[in-house]
């Protein structure tokens, strides 16, 4: 299940310093993803598996320095049952908050954390608009009851959109904001060209458009705090 693993972070748990933990596997495609190592068979087929018992030793280890955890990937939720036990080990056992990182595509598994007490944070990647979320292999019905259970806790959950020009253009962005009444934080990222799954160069978005699309959340998302990464 784990991969991967960063002892600090500054910049991963809002307010917070913390460790990461990376997993494998993701049942999207999105083109501009950049952790190609933890989602294409041949190269997370390259990496190491790192066993729970190894995390926990490292994170109460660093427990006096870090006031928090990262479960990234990938698509974490993809693991089911064995996710959730690792984040009752890490709750419970170590005694640190857990941010989970999700695409949003499993409802049920974000349902019993919240119900459980166990996550502290949720961060769930909007990727397009509903109808277009297909082209990256998702099922938005699904993302849509996810957005709809972590609507009852909106100081606990960031909704993060990365702006790929094919993706995510003006049109895309006013079929988003219906599903975001209710929310508190949006996080707008930058697209970064490079080592991405589809290995493309598609330039990113000028300045003008960031604001064009702050202004459009302003006037129909007023009590939201858009927090800029780009």
């Amino acid at each position: 299940m784990i991969k991967g693993f960063r002892g600090t972070s500054l910049i991963d748990y809002p307010g917070k310093i913390a460790s990461v933990i990376y997993t494998y596997l993701c049942n999207f495609r999105c083109p501009y993803c950049y952790n190609i190592e933890l989602v294409v068979p041949e190269e997370y087929n390259k990496l190491k598996d790192l066993s729970e018992d190894f995390i926990l030793q490292e994170l109460s280890r660093r427990k006096g320095f870090i006031k928090g955890v990262v479960i990234t990937g990938g698509e974490p939720t993809l693991w089911g049952e064995r996710l959730i036990y690792l984040i009752e080990r890490i709750y419970y056992e170590i005694g640190l908050p857990i941010k989970l990182d999700t695409n949003g595509s499993n409802p049920e598994l974000i349902k019993t954390l919240f119900n459980r007490g166990i996550l502290d944070f949720l961060a769930i990647d909007f990727k397009t608009s509903p109808k277009r979320y297909h082209e990256i292999g998702g099922d938005f019905k699904k993302v849509e009851k996810t957005l709809n259970i972590a609507k009852a806790k909106p100081e606990k959950v960031e909704i993060r959109i990365t702006f790929y020009p094919p993706l995510v253009s003006e049109k895309d962005l006013k079929e988003m904001i219906p599903y975001l009444k209710n929310f508190k934080y949006i996080a707008f990222q930058k697209y970064v060209p490079g080592k991405t799954l589809e290995k493309n160069e598609i330039p990113p978005y000028s300045q003008d458009f960031y604001e064009k699309a702050k202004n459009l959340f302003r006037e129909f998302l007023p009590e939201v705090e858009i927090i800029e990464r780009f």
